[in-house]
């Protein structure tokens, strides 16, 4: 049966082959699918958790099940976009497209030149004119150790200097695969290497870090806390694939392990809701010493924060009255007797240890004065006060206890609506505030 990968961010699976039938389910980017009868611009897919359906043919490029090796060449596309064909001709069905700039794989060529059979980055394979087509040395491929980013967004700039005011040098394109070098210290702009092998700078904003990885082989035996790496794996109810959900899992969610089932295959753990369920060993990585308490921490706060781990908010019409004390720390208790603990209580976490250990704070339960508090520190140190903004401009307040890659690894409160340990990407920091 053929298969197919997803172009959209996300798509609809519905009952029938049209936008009037119901939807039965969603595809994200990158899935692959199984697709049987093509029915005008629908295909009949087969999901990966085996519903049947149909999405729009529009965002779907067939796979070549059993590729050939690549030839070592390499095309750069010329043209603004460029029909990818099921074969070497226009009276082929259109696959897929490129995008001008894009790199590809060269496969092999037509009998007549001028056609070749190219792979893009996502595996895809199909026929493009050759007349669009300029050969290139092909890139090495990324090193395991390299991180790598996604682009978002059709067309990316890339300049020689991390700034709008730097030339343009080139561009990348929406989905593509660029290697990270470096970033400015705002985390504003990344210093990347494209297929090309060209380097420069390009807006962070545009740029994700892949949410699909493997952990290494020397955790698998770990327990303690880790941090998941998928974005759609759930937890499950018993050690195995076809076991029902527990809940979902979002990359980077920290998970604490209890234990390994005896096949070696799967860890038992609890999330920060309390709920417990079964997840793959291979895509959970151990956070390490970094997230265990010290004998002696620099800073008294730290301390009096991992005492409240694992305080979390309590369902339905009670609320815990540790959140609430968190809050009513601050100059919230001036206005209200008591508050729910679903308010945002980050802050207010932040303050009650601060106050706890005897020392100057904000009294305030929201994020912004803890950006001017204390003093800044560079490069951070164990236990800073650490703001964020996120992209949505909702703002957070943690504590910074050290770095893995480029996330740093936070102790706070309202962490999955509990005081937990989390996993932020560096380019969210806006402050490292000591005292």
């Amino acid at each position: 049966m053929p298969k197919y990968i997803v172009t959209a961010s996300a798509l609809r699976v519905r009952s029938g082959p049209g936008t009037t039938y119901s939807i039965i389910g969603m595809l994200y980017k990158n899935n692959v699918v199984q697709g049987d009868e093509i029915n005008g611009d629908w295909v009949n897919v087969v999901t990966p958790d085996n519903k049947t359906g149909w999405s729009h043919r529009g965002y779907l490029e067939l796979v070549d099940e059993s590729p050939p090796p690549p030839s070592g060449t390499a095309y750069r596309v010329d043209a603004s976009t460029l029909n990818l064909r099921q074969g070497p001709g226009l009276n082929y069905t259109v696959i897929g497209s490129l995008k001008f700039g894009e790199t590809v794989d060269g496969l092999s060529v037509s009998g007549d030149n001028q056609w070749a059979q190219v792979r893009k980055s996502t595996g895809v394979i199909g026929w493009s004119s050759l007349k669009y087509l300029t050969k290139v040395t092909p890139p090495p491929p990324p090193s395991p150790t390299d991180v790598t980013l996604t682009v978002t967004t059709d067309n990316l700039n890339v300049r020689s200097g991390p700034g709008e005011g730097y030339p343009v040098t080139g561009q990348v394109h929406k989905g593509e695969v660029v290697v990270y070098l470096n970033a400015s210290p705002d985390w504003k702009w990344v210093n990347i290497k494209t297929n090309t092998n060209a380097t420069g700078w390009a807006s962070s904003k545009y740029l994700n870090e892949s949410n699909d990885l493997l952990a290494s082989p020397e955790d698998y035996p770990a327990t303690g806390l880790h941090r998941a790496l998928s974005d759609v794996i759930p937890m499950r109810q018993e050690p195995n694939e076809t076991s029902a959900e527990v809940a979902p899992v979002k990359f980077n969610r920290v998970l604490k392990v209890e234990s390994i089932s005896p096949d070696g295959k799967w860890k038992r753990c609890t999330n920060a809701w309390g709920e417990q369920g079964w997840y793959p060993v291979e895509r959970l990585a151990k956070l390490g010493d970094v997230v265990i308490q010290k004998s002696q921490e620099e800073f008294p706060w730290l301390p009096i924060a991992y005492a409240e781990f694992g305080t979390r908010e309590t369902p339905g019409a009670q609320h815990n009255p540790k959140i609430v004390a968190y809050l009513m720390s601050t100059d919230l208790a001036q206005k209200y007797t008591s508050l729910p603990d679903e308010t945002d209580w980050c802050a207010g976490f932040v303050n009650w240890c601060i106050e706890k250990a005897g020392l100057p704070s904000t009294n305030s339960a929201v994020v912004n004065p803890w950006r001017s508090w204390g003093k800044a520190s560079a490069p951070p140190k164990r236990g800073a006060v650490t703001t964020f903004l996120w992209d949505d401009g909702w703002a957070h307040v943690s504590l910074y206890l050290g770095d893995v890659g480029n996330y740093v690894i936070c102790l706070g409160g309202n962490q999955s609506d509990a005081v937990w340990i989390s996993v932020y990407h560096k380019k969210y920091v806006t402050s490292y505030r000591i005292y």
